[in-house]
């Protein structure tokens, strides 16, 4: 049997889920994006098994974006 997922972007509040990004680390990272604000906030979602970086904790917010070339979810 074959399930169906969901892959557009989720609005919740005042946030909108853009992209989900696996690190080389293991862990996985999300790009939401703030409105009315066009800005990314970058979050760690879920830390991987193997990860050696201190700073990767489960909700930790990794990054910050505002238009241009800094866009993180291209």
């Amino acid at each position: 049997m074959q399930h169906a997922y969901d892959t557009r972007p989720r609005q919740t509040g005042p946030y909108t889920l853009d992209t989900l990004h696996a690190l080389p680390c293991g862990c996985v990272a999300a790009v939401f994006r703030t409105q009315p604000l066009d800005t990314e906030i970058v979050s760690l979602e879920a830390r991987g098994p193997h990860c050696v970086y201190a700073d990767h904790e489960t909700g930790r917010v990794l990054g910050l974006s505002t238009g241009g070339d800094g866009r993180l979810s291209r």
